[in-house]
């Protein structure tokens, strides 16, 4: 800062050429913006060929981001108002290229998107949709792009959304082009359920998920990978959020047919649990199936990843489902070190990750049959499952808690 300072005074006293003069009201309000100092009597005319170079500094950006938010409240009534929205417009567009990138005059253009004239915006709007590819991948072009996608007009955002169709993998895999792409689906799923179910326009809502359909067709051809991958992941949870029929249902449907890759992958595991708690009864009920039988619940509720899926089948089930799964439990059995049998539930209950899944079934549990079964089986084990440290934290406080049978004295449970 103090290098900007002496910088910012160098220039004044020599007369550099950056459009300042001796009696122009600019040359007495530069250097206050380009230091530490804000001149709070300042207006963006006072700054007039300077809006790029002052965009680009850290205090100048919030000094005229801080104004166009002054100006754009009608309780202010600003007589300069436009004048100065103009000018501010008018200069950042001539070197935007120099705005979009920067880490501190990229908020300038969001603000034009943000407070702009509906001319502006298309102007700028544009602008942006001819370097949309590059400006996606950049850290501050893509912040661009989403404020773009949240502030024109619904046309003009579904003709910027068309601009990735082909480029959607490449985007989807970049750091800052997977956000690009998730606001893409939630802005145009957005527009599209508000024409269907706002609007009564089924025609308008058939045009927005058309303009969206590039970028299903491309995920839904490596849902797999895409699942498995730690951005690509998220693009696939925002598809099952915000996405509207009959686009949810051909996600839901990929999603399904991989299933038994994502449960247990380190990121696919989210992307299943979303399709959960976002999905239709049927993807509920393939899945039940496939938990029934060998063990399949237990050894699932055993793994680190693939036990939160079995808590979110137990939590967003229905009542049968939840009562088959809980059932299964208290049917199965497991073998301990020893070669001794033991109830499923016990052995769930000393287990680093299943002692969760059996928390959850105790607090979700509806069926008052079962929740005694569950109860009676732990309590008939309470010995072994007290001098667990895992169990006595998670589970045998729960017993506790849940009952008011049984509570807690000296670090023992007693009767």
């Amino acid at each position: 800062t103090g290098n900007k300072k002496r910088g910012a005074v160098k220039q004044k006293r020599s007369g550099s050429n950056d459009g300042s003069t001796k009696s122009g009201s600019s040359s007495s309000v530069v250097p206050y913006i380009l230091g530490d100092r804000l001149d709070k009597g300042a207006t963006l005319l006072q700054i007039k060929g300077h809006v790029v170079r002052i965009s680009k500094d850290k205090d100048g950006s919030r000094f005229i981001q801080q104004r166009l938010d002054y100006l754009a409240d009608p309780a202010h009534n600003v007589a300069s108002s436009n004048e100065e929205l103009n000018l501010v417009f008018s200069e950042a567009m001539s070197s935007i290229e120099d705005l979009w990138y920067d880490a501190y005059g990229n908020f300038i253009l969001q603000k034009l998107l943000d407070h702009g004239t509906e001319d502006m915006k298309a102007e700028l709007g544009d602008r942006v949709h001819a370097d949309v590819v590059s400006l996606s991948n950049k850290v501050y072009g893509c912040r661009v792009v989403q404020k773009a996608l949240d502030a024109l007009p619904k046309g003009q955002v579904a003709k910027l959304v068309s601009a990735f169709e082909g480029r959607v993998l490449p985007f989807i895999h970049d750091r800052n082009g997977n956000h690009v792409i998730q606001k893409s689906i939630i802005v145009i799923s957005n527009f599209a359920k508000q024409a269907r179910e706002g609007e009564r326009c089924e025609e308008m809502a058939s045009f927005f998920l058309e303009s969206l359909d590039p970028i299903i067709n491309e995920v839904i051809r490596d849902m797999e990978g895409l699942s498995r991958h730690p951005y690509g992941c998220r693009v696939v949870q925002r598809m099952v959020e915000y996405c509207i029929e009959p686009q949810k249902s051909r996600i839901l449907d990929s999603i399904i047919a991989h299933h038994n890759l994502l449960v247990d992958d380190q990121y696919g595991n989210y992307v299943f649990q979303r399709s959960l708690s976002y999905g239709r009864v049927q993807d509920r009920e393939a899945i039940l199936e496939t938990f029934l039988g060998g063990n399949n619940v237990v050894r699932m509720s055993m793994r680190k990843l693939a036990s939160n899926v079995v808590e979110m089948m137990i939590k967003h089930g229905n009542e049968y489902e939840r009562q088959t799964l809980v059932q299964e439990m208290l049917n199965s059995t497991c073998v301990d070190q020893r070669g001794n049998t033991l109830s499923a539930v016990v052995a769930m209950s000393m287990d680093a990750y299943a002692n969760y899944v059996v928390k959850t079934a105790m607090d979700f549990t509806e069926n008052s049959h079962q929740r005694d079964q569950l109860f009676g089986v732990l309590v008939s084990h309470l010995n072994e499952l007290v001098s667990d440290g895992i169990t006595f934290s998670i589970v045998v406080v729960n017993i506790a808690t849940s009952t008011n049978t049984y509570f807690l004295q000296h670090g023992h449970l007693v009767l």
